[in-house]
């Protein structure tokens, strides 16, 4: 299959999955033609900028005031760099902010505003803001600039490789072909309604035509910066300014409240509180991580030598308080107990219930990580992320609570989690992350002494989004139009690092990834199959890169059998299990799944998604487990979900704050027997393999530029 410039377009598959979802079609768009007048017609001209300071995987090079320097803090060459290398995408408000919108490429116009400014600003400019109104023919030459063809450096020669990364692009693309098709063929059974055809042109064009420029002052007046053009010039803006300001207004911005909520029993009674609330704007977080952790209720904040660390690490009452922690400040919440510090157990019950003279003891039952997200607007969208429940799914679905004895059990029970033995790295992207941001060496020299386990979390996000926003950036099908995706509100996505029974433990959970879906002609069933086929690369994808990252860690013993969607349907292949259509087939679910499993899937489709799962579950480490590909009927997204709610984990961490960088940072360290471990030896070999992830990346981009990375006969 092949585009319109003659490159073979990336999935093949939509061909096939066309008969999937016969009679769920839909009116075709009238038909545009692709706007050339859009900027960013240069994105690879960011490959060549010399910066001040070196690339690294984790892209901490992609600061504006580097680009800045690099262009010799020249006016001019910074307007021009936005105006060649930065794109258009359409959507509201002011969402990445300067370095968002650096690393997407791509921006409406106050982000590409936001980005000038910075950079104008860091090259010592006084700089300010104006806003207008675009004509309609202007914003819709935008608009559709939108799906033009970009430069795209030729393709590099590939590179012989190891066994382990022939074997991670083998597996992305055999097991992405594998599970569409599967889906493709379960979807024959359901009845889809009308499928969404995403935002119609018109739509994007009215939130186009808001309009925000830079004016630099020289020579005593204001000047026009407004690169929204491929052939716009300093001078020259394209509306009439309506007002100006010195900063965007607050009220532009999208943004992020993340909150810890925990359930308590109190005597018999449940009840739920915020103990921590943290909220910024989504610009503020781009391509950025917060680390989720727990820590001693004796804990005062981050530490400034490894003795007094692990001292608070070590002293603990039971007691703790979430902290997440920023760039470069810890947010500290309430305390509350999790675990009972006693001399036995037998007195427990009573404690719990408060029988005879004792108050009730108050103990925490779950927790969970809310994740609002508010628009420009004041439209809210809220997404959780369970920590730990043992109450469980199953007896809340019933309505049935806890006795005291019942708590006490499950509470006290070997593997339930430990708070302060786990580390939470939230990752927020507000666009894409291009590839040209990406280095293109191998690997990195190794670290010397500590691992420090954040920027090790830190490189599975950066790969993941690096390859996932190429790979599916745009779909087509011969002879249909294509769909592009894009964010338009903030992603989120978490990496937890832990041990189970002195084995580590690495999971990627896409919590939030859905981005929008635009097409120009395309049908909406056609938009439907684009997102279906993206869904099902992203989750496999994420196996992939756990994978490959803890190869060595896995033979050496180091890591337990890595667990998802991808890898339990290989199971399903092997053993020809039947696989299902819920809830249509529920019927037919083998009654030995386990309650909490089921209570888990019973969720999902009573929230009106369908899911693609086997019939039975399967046996990994010992335990029955199950896994499914979860499908909203309406749009066609598609996640890739498991039945696991919590990661238990064993693994301990202190804060440590880096006085010569004002920087924190969270390094982890194994406790055997109560003794730390410095050497962190058995996290040595992850932590090696996650420094070559950029090899693994480089040979997906290879596949990708080279039309070869996903195709079905």
């Amino acid at each position: 299959m092949k585009s319109r410039t003659g490159r073979q377009v990336p999935v093949a598959v939509f061909v096939v999955l066309a008969i999937a979802v016969s009679g769920c079609g839909g009116a075709q768009q009238a038909a545009l033609p692709v706007g050339d007048r859009g900027p960013g017609m240069k994105p690879d001209l960011a490959m060549s900028v010399q910066l001040p300071v070196p690339r690294s995987f984790d892209l901490a090079h992609v600061e504006p005031q580097h680009f800045a320097a690099a262009l010799g803090n020249e006016p001019i060459r910074i307007f021009e760099f936005v105006r060649d290398t930065v794109a258009f995408e359409a959507y509201t408000g002011l969402l990445r902010g300067p370095r968002g919108t650096l690393l997407a490429l791509a921006g409406n116009s106050a982000d590409r505003a936001a980005l000038l400014g910075a950079m104008l600003a860091a090259a010592g400019q006084q700089v300010r803001f104006a806003r207008g109104s675009l004509s309609e023919k202007d914003a819709t030459d935008l608009v559709t600039s939108m799906w033009a063809e970009r430069s795209r450096p030729a393709p590099a020669v590939p590179e012989a490789g190891s066994d382990d990364l022939a074997a991670a692009v083998t597996t992305l693309q055999t097991k992405t072909k594998r599970d569409t098709l599967l889906i493709r063929n379960q979807l024959k059974k359901a009845k889809l309604p009308k499928p969404d055809a995403g935002p119609s042109v018109a739509t994007l064009v009215q939130e186009t035509r808001p309009h925000f420029w830079v004016q630099v002052s020289r020579d005593g007046r204001w000047t026009d910066f407004d690169p929204s053009f491929a052939n716009a010039i300093h001078g020259r803006s394209y509306a009439r300014p309506e007002a100006t300001f010195d900063t965007l207004p607050d009220a532009l911005y999208h943004r992020l409240t993340v909150r810890v909520r925990v359930e308590e029993y109190t005597g018999a009674t449940l009840g739920t509180r915020p103990v921590l609330t943290f909220s910024t704007r989504a610009a503020d977080l781009s391509g950025r991580d917060l680390i989720l952790a727990h820590m001693p209720e004796n804990w005062r904040g981050p530490v400034t030598d490894l003795q007094s660390g692990i001292a608070s690490a070590i002293e603990t009452t039971g007691r703790v308080k979430p902290v997440i922690v920023s760039l470069e400040d810890a947010t500290i919440g309430e305390i509350f107990q999790q675990r009972l510090k006693t001399g036995g157990i037998g007195g427990l019950g009573p404690m719990l219930s408060g029988k005879g003279t004792r108050k009730p003891v108050t103990l925490a039952t779950a927790e969970w990580v809310e994740f609002e997200f508010v628009a420009p607007d004041g439209g809210r969208r809220t997404v959780v992320r369970e920590v730990f429940d043992v109450v469980g799914k199953a007896r809340r679905s019933a309505s049935r609570g806890l006795s005291a004895d019942e708590v006490r059990v499950r509470t006290e029970a070997r593997g339930t989690l430990d708070l302060t033995q786990a580390i939470f790295s939230v990752f927020v992207s507000t666009g894409r992350i291009a590839a040209q941001h990406v280095p293109g060496h191998e690997s990195e020299p190794a670290p010397v002494g500590e691992v420090d386990a954040r920027e090790v979390l830190r490189r599975l996000h950066v790969a993941f989004l690096a390859v996932s926003d190429t790979l599916m950036a745009r779909f087509a099908r011969q002879g249909q139009g294509t769909v592009i995706f894009y964010p338009d509100s903030p992603r989120v996505q978490i990496v937890d690092l832990s041990t189970v029974e002195s084995r580590h433990r690495v999971t990627l959970d896409l919590r939030r990834h859905a981005v929008r879906a635009a097409t120009l002609t395309a049908r909406p069933d056609d938009v439907f199959l684009a997102r279906v086929v993206r869904g099902v690369a992203n989750g496999t994808l994420e196996r992939v890169l756990a994978e490959y990252a803890t190869a060595e860690a896995q033979q050496n013993g180091e890591l337990r059998l890595l667990f998802s969607t991808s890898t339990l349907f290989d199971r399903v292949e092997t053993e020809r299990i039947p696989t299902l259509v819920l809830p249509a087939e529920s019927g037919r679910l083998d009654s030995g799944i386990p309650e909490e499993t089921r209570a888990r899937l019973q969720e999902e489709t009573a929230g009106g998604y369908i899911a693609v799962a086997p019939q039975r579950a399967v046996a990994l480490d010992g335990a029955p487990r199950l896994a499914w590909w979860r499908v909203d009927p309406r749009t066609g997204e598609t996640t890739a979900a498991t039945d696991e709610g919590l990661h238990q984990t064993t693994v301990g961490y202190t804060l440590q704050k880096n006085e010569s960088t004002g920087r924190i940072h969270i390094t982890t360290r194994v406790y055997v027997n109560g003794v730390a471990r410095l050497g962190t030896e058995q996290s040595a070999s992850f932590a090696a393999k996650s420094r070559q992830l950029g090899r693994i990346v480089r040979r997906i981009m290879q596949l990708e530029q080279q039309g070869r990375w996903f195709q079905l006969p």
